[in-house]
């Protein structure tokens, strides 16, 4: 194997174990100290904001929750190129799986958006393409991976995904990086305006969603 295919290998299994150390910590609430996670990735290099995009396309192909990616984004390279790489990341990770969708799917589904609900909902995201997918991607319970994959069934447009995906997650995204690069030094009022920001985006999505559904008649 090549040094340089060796290092990159190498570089992809550390964010790798970062990353499953993350998801155990927040899942056990027991978080590691985020000045040695930082410290385990400064040893990846320059090229570690890369690889981490690549992770984080990967996580959202394979349904990593997306709030967990943006927490350890958070954790590895603070709020800003935290944020950075994540919205990059899930952004390619979105592309991939509506591809894999569109492609492997839609025809097979068609007949079922001809008439009825379905029909609704796809002539819906055909129509408001980019707004749909940003209210979409507002709503913190709605799954980004399952949205990723279902609207690759729908009709909606490739380019309006794409940039409905990059624009709607970035509040959302902002909140958990911030909140991964402060975990353990938060105070109660840091707490609460992270939950505004993303409860506020949260209702803004649910508003044009409940819209664009009286819309659609």
């Amino acid at each position: 194997m090549p040094d340089r295919v060796r290092v990159g290998v190498v570089r992809l299994g550390l964010l790798v174990l970062v990353l499953l150390v993350l998801v155990v910590g927040v899942l056990t609430g027991v978080t590691p100290d985020v000045a040695e996670v930082q410290g385990w990735v400064g040893h990846a290099g320059a090229a570690a904001p890369l690889v981490f995009v690549a992770v984080c396309a990967a996580g959202s192909v394979v349904l990593v929750p997306k709030p967990l990616l943006s927490i350890a984004g958070g954790v590895v390279f603070g709020p800003v190129v935290g944020a950075c790489a994540v919205v990059a990341g899930v952004t390619v990770g979105a592309l991939a799986s509506f591809a894999v969708a569109r492609g492997l799917g839609r025809d097979a589904v068609r007949p079922r958006f001809e008439r009825g609900r379905f029909a609704r909902v796809d002539r819906l995201l055909e129509r408001r393409g980019v707004w749909a997918v940003i209210a979409l991607r507002f709503l913190p319970v709605v799954p980004f991976g399952l949205v990723n994959y279902a609207a690759g069934l729908s009709g909606l447009r490739v380019g309006a995904f794409v940039v409905g995906t990059a624009v709607g997650v970035v509040p959302a995204t902002v909140v958990y990086t911030t909140t991964g690069a402060s975990l353990g030094t938060m105070t109660v009022a840091q707490w609460l305006l992270a939950g505004a920001a993303v409860g506020v985006p949260a209702v803004a999505g649910l508003v044009l969603t409940r819209r664009d559904r009286r819309t659609a008649g």
